[in-house]
């Protein structure tokens, strides 16, 4: 089909409409409405036509770290086995849209995430520099090696490769300027910023469980409390207490604690082991950060939750026809069931299915 061509002058039309020479600011409104909604429907109208483009802004002009441009809405699907390289899958969770980018950024890297912020956290295999990626806008930023977070008794792990003790289980915005990354095989949360010659360590040694970024800030769970990174310009990074949890954690009971944005709530999934043959009971919490408590909640209002080993995704079932509402579902991120779980969790009624 060729390109279609204004109407005739001579022959009136109410109906079309010049849309390419939008003045600036009708454009420019619309641009900023999209973008508020989703950066990738905002990157496809920029795509459009050149007007559009130059009555809007460039994402690339703006670092990586610049909020505006996130794809929070988006998550990276599983690779596809025999398709191509480096062409990778996201999913709206609160459409069900999907989209396919080739990505040859990835080209010679470790890919771990997304973030919370729907940023993909690269390793480069050769040089150990962790690089932030925007999947969408395609913009990127340098950190510092990650080889600088390793101490003197983590390189006299010698049964492990440095690309194993360096895998990221979590990482985001610590605030407007500063990422933060759980590297869970070493125990360490450090913070950096792009341009910094090497990573600063928050904490060593600590028990950490999920590590996630929520609202601009860095949180993680221990065996005690959903902590925070706090950070200062006239004090190092540390963690502070966010919420303490409602009962201790036994790791030796095989419990786990999951962190999730609950559309735009931070919640807590408590999957407690109530024997070696007895099925685990999950309690749900929402962290009130102003009162600094765990507050019991009966469901996810609403949404539905899928939960993994380290990392947690709120969905919205009505995007989903086969998803249901107030429900937990066991194995994203390769946490698989055992003999003591059902999946999926039915929140309101107790129910679960095997």
């Amino acid at each position: 089909m060729g390109a279609l061509s204004p109407p005739d002058p001579m022959i009136p039309c109410a109906s079309w409409r010049d849309w390419a020479n939008l003045s600036d600011g009708p454009a420019g409104l619309i641009a900023e409405r999209i973008l508020a909604d989703d950066v990738a429907d905002y990157v496809s109208f920029r795509a459009s036509c050149r007007p559009w483009r130059l009555c809007s802004t460039d994402p690339r002009e703006h670092g990586v770290l610049d909020r505006r441009f996130h794809p929070c809405q988006w998550t990276m699907l599983r690779t596809k086995e025999g398709g191509p390289r480096y062409r990778r899958g996201f999913m709206n969770v609160t459409t069900g849209c999907c989209r396919y980018v080739d990505l040859p950024e990835l080209r010679g890297h470790d890919v771990f995430g997304p973030t919370t912020e729907g940023l993909l956290v690269l390793l480069d295999r050769a040089t150990f520099v962790v690089r932030l990626l925007n999947p969408i806008t395609r913009q990127a930023a340098d950190l510092p090696p990650a080889t600088t977070v390793l101490s003197q008794s983590d390189l006299e792990l010698t049964w492990l490769r440095k690309e194993d003790l360096l895998q990221v289980s979590g990482a985001g915005l610590a605030d407007a300027s500063t990422i933060a990354a759980h590297f869970p095989e070493i125990d360490t949360v450090a913070v950096a910023k792009p341009g910094d010659a090497q990573w600063t360590v928050v904490d060593r040694g600590e028990c950490f469980l999920p590590a996630m970024s929520f609202a601009g800030r860095f949180y993680c769970a221990t065996t005690r409390a959903v902590m925070v990174v706090e950070t200062g310009a006239d004090q190092p990074p540390r963690l502070a207490i966010a919420a303490e949890l409602t009962r201790p954690f036994a790791r030796i009971m095989w419990d786990t604690v999951h962190l999730v944005d609950n559309g735009g709530e931070l919640t807590l999934v408590d999957r407690e082991c109530k024997g070696s043959r007895s099925p685990r009971r999950y309690k749900v919490y929402r962290v009130d950060l102003a009162a600094r408590e765990m507050v019991p909640v009966r469901g996810l209002g609403g949404r539905a939750v899928f939960i993994g080993s380290e990392l947690a995704l709120s969905v919205s079932p009505p995007a989903f026809p086969s998803i249901s509402a107030d429900t937990i579902y066991l194995g994203f991120d390769d946490l698989l069931t055992s003999f003591m779980d059902d999946s999926p969790i039915h929140l309101m009624d107790g129910t679960s299915e095997p």
